[in-house]
């Protein structure tokens, strides 16, 4: 299809400053405050703000938007506990990714929220059409009509040079922010990552490393005295979370 090929053209450079993997740069000055851009759900006096740097491309993105995000949703941004923002990044494969990002911006704003579920939920779909050729442009459409957008309105959006400029910024604005993996979060203004102790100052053997654990801020993130494995789980989720409210209210 003409589209995502030009798709895959346009973002090619872009993809290239957002490449996943687990160690992580340090984390920008302000990166940590909300932006313009940002979408954000959640009752504006919650005690905690959660930044997740997402891509829609990205499998394991995927899995945290099925298996933990309702979880979250349900439980602390429906009791107005926390907000929560999505700042979408560029990965491989590139067409992919920027689609995404250009629906997600290209239907009401009020349904933004409800586009990145479903494009997370139809990512299995799109790739497996990719691979066989199908009518992945279709995929799309299906995606916008349910979140009130529409066939010839996706199509306009994923032809203007104003949106693929917007795409290219957001990776740009994640590569400069010190994010080279996804998912990655920022709780309480500092980077929550999954890596090794040891692991941002360099000092961790990579060929000793044991099993991944949660970061924050580049060192070992501790609750009751102990590290937090590194599972995209809805028990390790509810953990943190609550963890970084009891900070916020011992703060207070």
């Amino acid at each position: 299809m003409s589209v995502m090929r030009n798709l895959f053209t346009t973002f090619a450079l872009a993809a290239s400053l957002a490449l996943p993997g687990l160690a992580q740069a340090q984390l920008a000055d302000g990166a940590g405050e909300l932006r313009p851009t940002d979408r954000v759900t959640g009752a504006p006096d919650a005690d905690l703000l959660i930044i997740e740097y997402a891509s829609f491309a990205c499998p394991h993105c995927a899995s945290f938007q099925t298996d933990v995000w309702p979880m979250i949703d349900r439980e602390f941004v429906e009791t107005g506990l926390i907000r929560y923002s999505i700042r979408p990044m560029l990965t491989s494969p590139p067409q992919i990714a920027g689609a995404g990002i250009i629906l997600s911006e290209c239907i009401p704003e009020d349904r933004y929220f409800h586009a990145v579920d479903l494009l997370f939920a139809e990512q299995a779909t799109i790739f497996q059409t990719a691979r066989d050729g199908g009518d992945v442009l279709a995929v799309y459409n299906r995606i916008a009509a349910a979140t009130g957008g529409s066939a010839e309105g996706l199509l306009a959006c994923l032809q203007d040079p104003a949106a693929n400029e917007r795409v290219n910024a957001y990776a740009i604005a994640a590569a400069e922010d010190g994010i080279r993996s996804t998912p990655s979060f920022i709780i309480n203004g500092d980077l929550l990552a999954i890596g090794h102790e040891g692991e941002e100052s360099g000092t961790h053997n990579h060929a000793m490393a044991g099993p991944t654990i949660f970061l924050h801020g580049g060192e070992p993130l501790l609750i009751n005295g102990e590290t937090v494995p590194g599972r995209l789980d809805e028990d390790s989720f509810r953990r943190i979370i609550l963890h970084f409210l009891d900070v916020t209210d011992s703060a207070d």
